[in-house]
């Protein structure tokens, strides 16, 4: 995924990358402009998160705002984006049409999956204060994958989950 804002990303990811990079500038950013920022991410319902390219675009934007800015508004931003974190297991990944998609493209899950991760890792290097939280997460979400890949049967069988659906949160 590029973010230099150019190539073949659409209107809607340049546009909230746009807004998190001219928030990033600001020595301090409004947090009023950055909660339109995280308005436009994914919610947390009844323990599931849906997640369709917009929403994705507008998390990575999310996470670009932080680390540009120095993780300004950090203890709004982070626990949210550790919520999404421990809810991988359970998202509802809405993909784009199949012609939309490249042959060479890697699939969306482990892709936003893998962002997520550097990001928070990212902010785990950044600021000791929430390095332990983020550390602790992260381990804590392998492990749940862990036993999904090998118990399949023994979990939620409403949230589609098999090794295959869960495996690219593992990258």
């Amino acid at each position: 995924m590029s973010v230099t804002g150019g190539g073949c990303r659409g209107f809607y990811f340049n546009t909230v990358l746009s807004l998190a990079r001219s928030l990033a500038a600001h020595q301090h950013a409004p947090l009023d402009k950055v909660q339109k920022l995280h308005c436009m991410c994914p919610v947390d319902f009844r323990g599931v998160f849906q997640l369709d390219e917009r929403r994705r675009d507008a998390v990575t934007a999310l996470g670009i705002f932080l680390v540009e800015s120095n993780l300004q508004h950090k203890d709004v931003i982070v626990p949210y984006l550790l919520g999404l974190l421990k809810g991988l297991p359970k998202v509802q990944w809405i993909e784009e049409s199949s012609e939309r998609k490249g042959r060479d493209a890697l699939p969306v899950a482990e892709n936003f999956s893998f962002c997520l991760v550097t990001l928070l890792s990212d902010v785990a290097q950044r600021d000791e204060n929430f390095r332990g939280q983020i550390l602790e997460a992260l381990m804590d979400i392998m492990q749940v994958l862990q036993d999904i890949c090998k118990n399949p049967d023994a979990h939620d069988k409403g949230a589609n989950l098999t090794p295959f659906t869960v495996s690219p949160c593992f990258t």
